[in-house]
């Protein structure tokens, strides 16, 4: 059990140094066993192809996303004053620590255009956005001022490209920071984000 663990951390890190540098389209399982240093047979015996290697990583990933999504979702719909200083929802930080744990591979996989990752990890958000809102109101419509397709694309991938730019830095921010950063998006207009309303 230890070899089989420490084979697949092996690939892992193989994985996410060739995605970094050939990206999914160009990587080969040659590639994967040769900086791994395992034989093919190894990788084999582990995965079908490189297809089946990523859908490990997504799975894997989005199942405990899913885990830890489905405690405290009432929280995530109770509104705050920003000006007051806004709590992080737990929920929230549950899973950006998670993310923090796995962020070279969270990372290459979000950036990737060769796999469904960043689709299915919208999916997920957009149902716990349905679940949050039935828990608060016992419906699913959002703003009447809009249809909500856009109500959901707005919400779902303001939050995503905000975690895929904090994932692309160099020198990322902490979970504090993020999770803060995050919080004070939900709440902050564009209008107020621009600092056109700030007496400074």
């Amino acid at each position: 059990m230890q070899r089989k663990t420490k084979t697949n951390e092996k690939i892992k890190k193989a994985f996410i140094d060739l995605m970094k540098t050939k990206g999914f389209e160009h990587l080969s399982i040659r590639d994967i066993t040769s900086i791994a240093n395992i034989n093919r047979s190894t990788f084999y015996a582990h995965y079908e192809d490189k297809y089946a290697l990523v859908a490990h990583f997504e799975d894997t990933i989005l199942e405990e996303l899913n885990i830890k999504l489905k405690d405290n979702l009432d929280t995530t719909m109770q509104y705050q004053d920003v000006t007051q200083g806004v709590e992080p929802y737990t929920v929230l930080t549950t899973i950006m620590e998670y993310v923090a744990s796995e962020f070279d591979l969270v990372k290459v996989l979000m950036a990737s255009n060769g796999t469904s990752f960043e689709k299915r990890v919208k999916k997920i958000l957009r149902h716990v956005i349905d679940q949050g809102l039935y828990l608060k109101k016992g419906n699913d419509k959002m703003a009447s001022q809009i249809p909500n397709d856009y109500a959901y694309e707005i919400i779902v991938s303001g939050l995503m490209d905000t975690i895929k730019y904090w994932l692309s830095k160099d020198e990322p921010e902490d979970v504090n920071t993020i999770v803060d950063i995050i919080m004070k998006t939900r709440y902050l207009s564009p209008y107020d984000l621009l600092g056109v309303g700030d007496k400074n």
